[in-house]
């Protein structure tokens, strides 16, 4: 309304105002309705009578700007010219941008303007700047010129210098006005990154080239997309109004048709009638006030001509116009058509024969189906005239030149009809497929175009040996269309039939003769007059012959039969080209294109003894000539050498097809050798250094008030994709050098980058060698890398240190990438890592010196421990660095990153000076609590600089270095740990409790943004997002128990946790909610989300990517954190309170969350066979997570039934039990750590659900087969890994739990299951965790059985008789007294007569005495029955361990234990005999055989102070023996006395001796002394 409102106000005899000012209004809304056809074309659908509306408005505008309105004389005045221009473009501009058919009123009103148009601004050499976008990309590199020889814009390929200053003086001014007007319309490109199938090619081809359609509307008919206007305003008319004549074109009827094409032949008729040679000095010579310099070939009329021909041509549907009738020679504009494109074949020009070409393809292809091949057959035909240069007028003096021309564009003109006919060929089939038409396939289909007859045209060209016979010209396009001809007439696909490897043999032959033929030299007979062509060709004829050996790459190996060495030919070729070239950027170009399509086919590269260049290894072959494209160009006062042009380096399309060339060597290589090394890698920093000192925006041009050539404008120089393309290759070389090599050269190549990259960030580089210190020490070998990595880094920073901050950046990420690479490799050597230990390294470091003939390299090497220092310096001096007193949060995160890096390998590392157990990066401590709390005060640091930066991202990779420093426990100050805990804390009006919302409005509380309006809303939910996943993975490092912190630091952290932990776990779960939500419509792009509220923010346009990154990555620990808070709040709440109710409505809209989460990450976790990687990771902390917040639901009773039903908890005991418990007992690789928390978590999921599983209700067959199938599965596997303890120990427990709350109903059945699988278990000797569970299981079964005392007995007697103690002790527990005992006294006694196994009788006899101690309470006539049956043996051992008649390994060990319990078993029976016995003999004959096997003890091993000399003696073991003897003497006097009478006289003495020995402190004998004389004592 306001657009109408306006344009009726400018109506004659309406405005108040003078024709310029309403002219400049008129102006004004016309670029603001181009602006919103272009940029917002959806909203001609959602805006009612949008289309009319504007169509309307364009109506009343058009009658004022053109012929006779109301701003004509406005076109008198310079300025009101370019303003009239400018305002008719933009008419011109909205009617492009209008869907086709939208204006059929207007539409002959305008074609007729936009024809005048075109005509009048060619008779006054206006040149139109639309033809290098409507001709084919794929024929440019045919215009390519010799440095010496270029004339014209982009005919040297973007050369830094020289093709600037060609382009600035053949470009035109713009004025301001005129730039003005069109800043805000140019369309800013996307970045085209690689698709997974695109090579460098066809992502070169691809830029900027999608015909992406706006809106439904515009699918109608064959419409484009009009390019960006240019600054000039003529130019900007004439693009625009060509644009319109071919968009109305198709509208009118044959006679307009006709005339329309007339015009523009007459138009080219006249012009080449009166055009006289303008080459002569005065036009020759360049100054300063000509302004813009045309080149010699430039034709303003033929160039407009055939742009608007060409323009036509591509907007009509011409693949329907005849709908398979027959025609004859067409209409009478396309005879007229024909007729002008083969006049204008022959042109000089190349742009102009390459759409002459074009246009020409686009008729030949016009109903070429059943017969009618007319139109066709007479263009062919007609292109043989011209060939021959039978109608051809050329000047005498230069026809030899003419014919060139005029074959070249001929040969060019077959190649286009065949690429035209596969292109339509291509359309058809899509429109079928969006049509869902099944399109009936012609029998002559595969005739759409002769093409063999086309090849044998453009053969004879390429058939003579020597190039001179014939134009080199005419050889380029010959090969060219030869190539052009074979890609797009034989598939990749499909095998070869005979006749195309005959062509592609040929193809082969060309190649070869081609480029030996191209070494003769200019000789005046054979090249008399073709000097200029010679030398100016020679680039695209080399560009070409590249092209065309990549083309045939594919089919190669078909030919292996007739020339194997054929692709080896090829590299020699190519490498030779390319050594030659003078770096022309074309040239370079291809040879990048042709090494990455080789490396695709690295098998048919096989040795050649007859080449002289390396053939078989690409990476040798293909690296000097990309490390010379990356050459950075820096200037000489004197050149080197006579092909010095230094200035003419460095295009960046190049460039990036060299990085993009290695990036895809670097993943085909599948061996060491084909690798590239560490100098490359220096080489690409180099390069990035001097790249990013380079950095140039888009539309530069057009601020800088100049209409540069189309011809430079490639969407392929994009400055900040090559940029990132260079870094992802330096981290791909680094990751491809590793591989397939053994520890040492790993530990020595990432060490290498790892310091290269420190100097680097840290501007630290040498100059020269001198300082190198050849010691061959380990202070040495230190010195030595050091200075090597400072050396190279000066080859990078030697222009510019201290060094760029994207540089820094850079090198800090690839330090930290370097640091978690050997991080990995530590931990991966099974505990004895040698790394990040200061012993091991020392220690491995000296015996590298020891090897004999040792240099710096593989096998001798420092490493990372002895370079701690300047690796902490370098990343907090990152971490904090700024420029010019403004901070570098992009630096600073990458410095954080190697923080964060350096504190995973080192943190459990112990400071080996100071022994005190502190860790070894304790001594810098102040450094990195200073950089750590740099980062956590970001926050504060944004209202100090410009919005918009990166502080979110650097408070969150704070909080990230934060949360490692506590879990690695580095922080020993409690202050300190206060101080930085205080910036990530919420308070409470940060985290207000507020209710689920119901409604459709969210609650703002919930919303995580700013109160500034400064700030930038969608990136400043980071900082509070950040506080809540740091918050919660605190939470839940404590809970987890993943590390054991000290309980000063713990109380610390778990204190400032409870702070507002309801408030916010509210936040937490509605964090959770969306980054569930969000993460699920990125794995559905079928639901359109883009518009969709959240509840923490309003909209997900307003969310950066970063903060969509955190909500995503972070859903599973906020959900588990916010389940874990809320379930304790409701617990310590008010059961009716409003509060209460309000957390369990949480409560329940997270549980479907973390149930749908915990399916999903199982669902992609296989844990048996998966490969560690970052998704593997990913998945298996999400499951960890999620199974704990089921745990955490189930532990609270409450929550089933609401949330949580029995079924679906059937359903996940189910899942987990199939995909970790399972997955972990198959597999036999060593489980990570995430995996190992998530196989703990899953086994006490199952442990809480066995326990409680009768009170919830879930099925008890579903928990039996989840721990009896394992159990099951070990028994007959009889074999264990090291993973399967945790799921055993924890199975036997849960069955446990399953047996106590299992009814009567087989519940016997079960207990003898799970008793006879205890005692398998038991008998294969399990760990301690394992054993411990299995005797708790036995004791649960003997407490509540179903069985009889006499299989218990049984048991019992099989737990003796495989000496299984532990169990036959509680088995004996649980029966009557001395019933167990008895039951399996047999099988003590064959143990006990075992003299060949030392321990089982320290066992035996141990289970004895503590089963007979506890049992002869209640009976004690048992020990009566135990001695007669096994008295004699335990006598034996007794008597065997003491003297050490047994002896050897396993005996020397348990002499002590075993004497010992035969002793205490001896004494009860003593005492038992004292007090039930009556007959004194009985009791005598036993002591005195007990006394004499002890006596005979104490003579051999001797008592404390009294040794006895003997080999093997123990005095702990007499001690014991005189021990007894003193018991007896005390407890019964006169049954010792008695038997001291019955023993021998031997004996009583070492009785004796020994009572006396004990009694007296076995104080050591007093030495007798001789008695000194006292002579002052002398009496007579």
């Amino acid at each position: 309304r306001f657009w109408q409102n306006s344009s009726l106000n400018m109506l004659p005899g309406v405005s108040k105002f003078s024709t310029s000012h309403d002219l400049l209004w008129v102006e004004t809304m016309l670029s603001s309705v181009v602006s919103f056809l272009k940029f917002s074309p959806d909203l001609l659908l959602a805006v009612p009578d949008a289309l009319t509306r504007l169509t309307a408005l364009l109506e009343k505008v058009f009658p004022l700007i053109s012929s006779g309105g109301r701003f004509e004389r406005e076109g008198n005045d310079p300025v009101g010219s370019a303003r009239l221009s400018s305002t008719r473009s933009s008419v011109m501009e909205a009617y492009s941008w209008l869907p086709p058919g939208s204006f059929p009123l207007s539409a002959d009103r305008i074609f007729s303007f936009a024809a005048a148009q075109i005509q009048d601004l060619s008779a006054n050499d206006v040149l139109c700047s639309i033809l290098d976008g409507l001709v084919s990309r794929e024929d440019r590199l045919i215009e390519a010129h010799s440095i010496e020889r270029a004339v014209g814009p982009g005919q040297v390929g973007g050369s830094v210098t020289l093709d600037n200053n060609i382009s600035i003086r053949s470009s035109d001014i713009v004025h301001q006005n005129e730039r003005e007007a069109v800043l805000h319309l140019l369309a800013w490109r996307k970045k085209f990154r690689m698709r997974f199938h695109d090579d460098i090619l066809s992502l070169y081809l691809r830029e900027g080239v999608e015909n992406s359609i706006p809106t439904p509307l515009h699918e109608v008919g064959t419409w484009r997309v009009p390019l960006n206007p240019t600054g000039t305003s003529k130019v900007r008319l004439l693009d625009s109004s060509i644009h319109v004549f071919a968009a109305t074109f198709g509208l009118q009827d044959g006679h307009t048709q006709s005339e329309a094409v007339k015009m523009l032949e007459n138009l080219y008729l006249l012009t080449q009638t009166e055009k006289s040679n303008r080459f002569n000095v005065s036009t020759s010579l360049i100054s300063e006030s000509q302004g813009k310099v045309k080149p010699q070939e430039e034709d303003v009329p033929a160039s407009n001509v055939i742009a608007s021909v060409l323009a036509c041509l591509q907007a009509l549907p011409l693949h329907e116009s005849t709908y398979d009738t027959l025609i004859d020679r067409g209409p009478p504009w396309m005879e007229r058509a024909t007729s002008l494109l083969l006049r204008l074949l022959p042109s000089p020009s190349g742009i102009i024969r390459r759409g002459a070409a074009e246009g020409l393809s686009l008729l030949a292809t016009l109903g070429v189906s059943e017969d009618a091949h007319t139109l066709q057959s007479t263009i062919l035909h007609s292109l043989d005239e011209v060939m021959k240069g039978s109608n051809v007028m050329a000047n005498p003096k230069n026809h030899v030149e003419t014919l060139a021309f005029a074959k070249a564009g001929t040969l060019l003109a077959l190649a286009c009809i065949q690429r035209a006919a596969k292109r339509m060929k291509k359309n058809e089939e899509e429109r079928a497929i969006a049509r869902s038409v099944s399109r009936e396939s012609d029998k002559n289909e595969t005739d759409r175009t002769p093409v063999m007859i086309m090849m044998t045209r453009v053969l004879p060209s390429l058939a003579t040996q020597n190039p001179e016979g014939d134009s080199l010209l005419a050889r380029t396009y010959a090969l060219h269309s030869f190539g052009v001809l074979i890609s797009n007439s034989i598939s990749t696909d499909t095998a070869l039939t005979p006749d195309q490897v005959q062509i592609i043999w040929k193809a082969a032959e060309a190649v070869e003769s081609s480029f030996l033929g191209a070494w003769s030299a200019v000789v005046s007979d054979n090249c008399r007059g073709r000097e200029r062509e010679k030398f100016a060709s020679g680039p695209a004829f080399l560009a070409v012959l590249l092209r065309l050996m990549t083309t045939l790459l594919p089919w190669l190996r078909e030919l292996k039969s007739l020339d194997r060495w054929v692709a080896s030919r090829f590299s020699c070729i190519a490498s030779t080209i390319l050594e030659y070239s003078s770096n022309h950027p074309v040239i370079l170009f291809e040879g990048s294109v042709f090494f990455e399509r080789l490396s695709a086919h690295r098998d048919l590269i096989t040795p050649n003894s007859c080449s002289v260049v390396t053939t078989h290894n690409l990476s040798a072959t293909a690296t000097p000539f990309l490390i010379s494209v990356l050459q950075p160009p820096y200037p000489n006062v004197v050149a080197d050498s006579e092909l010095d042009f230094s200035n003419c380096q460095g295009p960046i399309d190049a460039q990036r097809s060299a990085i993009l060339c290695m990036k895809e060597m670097c993943a085909s290589s599948k061996s060491p050798d084909d690798a590239f090394t560490f100098g490359v890698g220096k080489a690409l920093f180099s390069f990035l250094h001097d790249r990013i000192g380079r950095r140039r925006f888009q539309h530069f041009s057009d601020f800088r008030s100049l209409a540069l050539s189309r011809a430079v404008v490639n969407f392929f120089e994009d400055c900040q994709m090559l940029e990132s393309e260079v870094i992802s290759l330096i981290q791909a070389i680094l990751s491809s050098e590793i591989k397939g090599r053994d520890e040492n050269e790993k530990s020595f190549i990432i060490i290498q980058w790892l310091l290269f990259s420190r100097c680097l960030a840290s501007g630290d580089g040498a100059k020269t060698l001198n300082d190198v210190d050849s010691d061959f020490s380990v202070p040495g070998l230190i010195e030595r890398t050091r200075f090597i990595a400072r050396l190279g880094a000066s080859d990078a920073l030697q222009y510019s240190n201290p060094p760029r901050w994207q540089l820094r950046c850079v090198s800090a990420n690839v330090a930290s990438v370097a640091m978690m690479m050997l991080l990995s490799m530590d931990k991966g050597t099974d505990g004895c890592g040698f790394l990040f230990n200061s012993k091991s390294a020392q220690s491995r470091c000296t015996a590298m010196l020891r090897k004999e003939n040792k240099e710096y390299g593989f096998e001798l090497h420092s490493h990372p421990i002895f370079h701690l220092e300047e690796l902490v310096t370098t990343a907090c001096s990152t971490s904090t660095s700024t420029s010019n007193h403004s901070e570098l949060p992009s630096v600073q995160i990458s410095g954080l990153r190697l923080l964060i890096s350096l504190f995973r390998a080192f943190g459990s590392q112990l400071d080996a000076t100071t022994n005190d157990g502190t860790s070894v990066l304790e001594q810098y401590s102040s450094q990195i609590i200073s950089a750590v709390k740099h980062a956590l005060n970001s926050e504060s640091l944004l209202n100090e600089s410009v919005p918009g930066t990166a502080f979110h991202r650097l408070f969150s990779t704070g909080c990230e270095a934060l949360f490692v420093m506590i879990s690695e426990q580095l922080i020993s100050d409690p202050i300190a740990m206060r101080r930085l805990l205080q910036p990530v804390l919420l308070a409470a009006t940060e985290t207000p409790i507020v209710p689920f919302p119901t409604g459709d409005e969210n609650d703002s509380a919930l919303w995580m943004s700013s109160s500034h309006i400064t700030d930038d809303s969608r990136s400043y939910p980071l900082f509070r997002l950040s506080k809540l996943c740091f918050l919660s993975k605190a939470s839940m490092l404590i809970a987890l128990g993943e590390v054991h912190i000290e309980q000063s630091k713990l109380s610390i952290v778990a204190t400032e946790l409870g702070k507002e932990e309801t408030g916010r776990a509210i936040h937490c779960a509605a964090a959770a909610i969306d980054g569930f939500l969000l993460q699920d419509s990125q794995q559905s792009p079928s639901n359109d989300t883009t518009s969709r509220p959240g509840l923490t923010y309003k909209n997900t346009t307003d969310l950066d990517g970063s903060v969509r990154e955190a909500l995503i990555e972070n859903w599973p620990m906020l959900s588990a954190s916010a389940i874990s808070s809320i379930i304790k709040a409701v617990k310590a709440g008010d059961s009716e309170s409003e509060e209460r109710k309000s957390l369990q409505a949480w409560l329940r809209k997270l549980t479907p969350l973390v149930v749908t989460g915990l399916r999903n990450s199982l669902s992609s976790l296989h844990l048996s066979d998966m490969k560690p990687s970052s998704e593997h990771s990913s998945a298996s902390q999400t499951a960890a997570l999620c199974v704990y917040a089921v745990r955490l639901l189930v532990r609270d009773s409450d929550c089933v039934g609401e949330g949580l039903c029995p079924n679906e908890l059937g359903d996940i005991a189910n899942i987990v039990t199939e995909s970790v418990i399972f997955h972990v007992l198959e597999s036999k690789r060593s489980l990570s750590q995430d995996d190992e928390i998530l196989v703990q978590q899953s086994c006490g999921l199952i442990a809480q659900l066995c326990k409680q599983c009768y009170a919830i209700g879930v099925d008890a067959a579903i928990l039996t087969r989840a721990v009896v199938t394992p159990l099951v599965t070990l028994q007959e596997k009889r074999e264990m890994e090291p993973n399967h303890g945790i799921i055993i120990s924890s199975c036997i427990r849960s069955s446990q739990s399953l047996l106590q709350s299992h009814p009567g109903e087989g519940r016997a059945e079960l207990e003898k299951a799970l008793v006879q699988l205890v005692l398998a278990l038991l008998t294969d000797e399990p760990e301690e965790e394992i054993k411990a569970a299995c005797l708790s299981l036995l004791q649960a079964c003997c407490q509540e059985t179903t069985m009889s005392h006499e299989e218990w007995g049984q048991i019992a007697n099989y737990s003796a008789t495989h000496a299984l103690w532990d169990a036959w002790a509680v088995v004996c527990m649980s029966l009557p007294s001395g019933y167990g005992i008895k039951f399996s006294i047999d099988a003590i006694k064959m143990q006990l007569q075992d003299l060949q196994s030392g321990p089982r009788h320290a066992a035996a006899l141990v289970a004895l005495r503590s089963a007979l101690n506890s049992a002869i309470a209640e009976d004690s006539s048992l020990l009566s029955y135990v001695l007669q049956s096994v008295g004699f043996e335990i006598l034996q051992l007794l008597r065997a361990h003491g003297v050490r008649v047994l002896s050897g390994p396993g005996f020397d060990e348990n002499r002590v234990t075993v004497c010992a319990e035969s002793v205490k078993v001896n004494l009860m029976a003593l005492q038992y005999l004292i007090s039930a016995s009556k007959e004194e003999d009985k009791s005598v004959s036993f002591i005195s055989a007990l006394f004499e096997i002890l006596v005979e003890s104490i003579s051999f091993n001797g008592l404390p102070n009294h040794p006895s000399g003997k080999k093997g003696a123990d005095e702990t073991i007499g001690r014991m023996c005189a021990q007894v003897f003193v018991h007896v003497v005390r407890t019964a006097p006169m049954l010792f006395k008695s038997t001291m009478v019955a023993i021998s006289s031997e004996s009583r003495a070492v009785l004796e001796s020994a009572v006396r020995a004990d009694m007296s402190g076995y104080a050591a004998p007093k030495r007798e002394t001789k008695k000194k004389i006292s002579l002052k004592g002398f009496v007579r």
